[in-house]
């Protein structure tokens, strides 16, 4: 590698669509704590009552920021936002935001819609038609030296194996995008919708297919590189060890868990979830843009170049296996949580009937009498539509909770690992160690740690109170299983054996 990462970026202007969401935010601070650029102009959106410099101020107070406003808060300063929408033509950037951009040289696409049951028309908007626009915006950057679009490792679920290369798509996007326009009536877009996904299980998935296709094409006419991470869970090391982003997708499946309100998981017991921890991903797709850039500057490659990370290769427990290990080990009450329901844990099956019971009897009635009860005391009901939305949400996801994916694992790996060793970027103790056993139960404490403190924004002072009241509980619930217990087998006594 004749530059260094660092080297590479040095003095660079780099343009960030999708920069508020889990990906965009992780970039932007690991680019801004390890190298140093001259400008991040990130695309955002008016939301509610606030305008893109609201939007960029609160975003500079995210908790994924906390070590970098610790450590060089000058580096915040280099952030400035540009007023937009990816679902607008030319990405709604005015004319004069545009001259603004003129020294961009590096533009990252991270903007999705990540939703698997999104509606055909807005996933298409979003994850076919920004990509387009994206695309648009960067053939007008006279300095443009890489086009990084982050799409997924499973934009083609119907495959056992996925190889780092262009798979082609079922239909043209063309179409899909014209379709998109020709037809007005929503629900006749949503008929449609079965049959144009046949091989896909979600709009997501369908629509991410697609978005590679469009790279596909504009490979010719601009230095392009698809970048594929698998599901993206807690960071291992960076900003801090085990912070979890988001509520969103898994981690907010493990926060139910440690909230008592999740209890039950309808998975294969052989699945493998295939995971990509947020910084090794985010490690690995900096180091990517590079390897595009120098394979552009040898002339335009034959085939899209496409970079992944699989965990395929690197981390040997089913997703069974580690959420036992994590039950074993008693990691739920080392952070136990204030807010809670009923104590942590949960029961994963793949019997269709057992789930539907344990569903019942666990989440939708406890739901139920507690709704009930905050009825009676004035207040709103709020866990029954917790549940409705947490089943329809497994339910999902059930084509990703029985299917394994085979790969062959991260993309260029021994490169990777020898050119970033030492450095800033250096991904050796985190691959080299994935499957170690202790390394595994270190990660998971930190990361349910950073549940309660960055998600559930719980003080660290409470957590000797919520350990107490998880033990009253847990007592409480051993006493009432014990309970029961004895009058069941009073009944048989005194039904079959008196």
């Amino acid at each position: 590698m004749s530059q260094t990462l660092a080297e590479f970026f040095e003095g660079s202007e780099i343009f960030v669509t999708g920069g508020s969401g889990v990906v965009g935010k992780a970039l932007i601070e690991k680019l801004l704590r390890s190298t140093n650029l001259r400008r991040v102009y990130v695309l955002l959106r008016p939301r509610g009552q606030l305008n893109a410099e609201q939007r960029l101020a609160k975003m500079r107070e995210a908790k994924v920021f906390q070590v970098l406003r610790t450590q060089k808060p000058e580096q915040l300063d280099k952030l400035i936002a540009i007023p937009g929408d990816v679902a607008q033509p030319n990405l709604g950037i005015d004319p004069n935001h545009l001259k603004l951009l003129g020294q961009v040289s590096i533009v990252f696409h991270c903007a999705a819609t990540v939703r698997f049951d999104e509606p055909l028309r807005v996933a298409l908007q979003l994850n076919v038609g920004g990509t387009l626009e994206a695309l648009k915006f960067a053939e007008q950057l006279r300095h443009l030296r890489i086009f990084v679009h982050v799409s997924t490792f499973f934009s083609n679920p119907y495959l056992k194996r996925v190889e780092p290369k262009w798979y082609g798509s079922p239909m043209d996007w063309r179409l899909c995008l014209r379709l998109l326009h020709e037809i007005k009536d929503d629900s006749i877009l949503d008929t449609l919708t079965r049959k144009l996904i046949v091989g896909f299980p979600n709009t997501y998935t369908f629509t991410k297919n697609l978005a590679e296709s469009l790279i596909n094409d504009y490979r010719t006419r601009l230095p392009v590189i698809v970048y594929r991470p698998s599901i993206v869970l807690f960071a291992v090391r960076e900003p801090l060890p085990g912070y979890a982003p988001s509520l969103m997708g898994a981690m907010g499946l493990f926060s139910l868990v440690g909230a008592g309100l999740l209890k039950t998981v309808y998975i294969g017991r052989s699945t493998y979830l295939d995971i990509t921890p947020q910084d090794m991903g985010i490690k690995g797709m900096i180091y990517y843009t590079k390897c595009g850039y120098d394979a552009y500057r040898e002339g335009t490659p034959k085939e899209l170049l496409i970079y992944q990370t699989s965990s395929k290769t690197h981390i040997p427990y089913t997703f069974i296996e580690m959420a036992s290990h994590m039950d074993a080990m008693n990691l739920w009450y080392s952070a136990a949580f204030l807010k809670n329901l009923t104590v942590p844990g949960c029961h994963y099956t793949d019997n269709r009937f057992v789930y539907k019971f344990l569903f019942i009897t666990k989440q939708l009635l406890p739901a139920i009498l507690v709704d009930l009860l905050l009825k009676l005391s004035g207040r709103p009901p709020a866990l029954l539509a917790i549940q409705r939305k947490l089943y329809h949400t497994l339910e999902v996801m059930k084509p990703f909770l029985f299917n394994n994916y085979d790969s062959p694992g991260v993309t260029d790996y021994e490169r990777l690992m020898e050119q970033t060793r030492g450095t800033e970027f250096d991904l050796s103790d985190e691959y080299e160690n994935a499957h170690n056993q202790e390394r595994l139960t270190y990660a998971c404490k930190n990361m349910i740690q950073s549940i309660r403190h960055d998600l559930m924004n719980e003080d660290p002072s409470t957590l000797p109170r919520a350990q107490l009241i998880m033990r009253i509980k847990n007592g409480i619930y051993n006493a009432v299983r014990l309970y029961l217990l004895y009058k069941l087998l009073s009944w048989l006594w005194l039904r079959f054996l008196a």
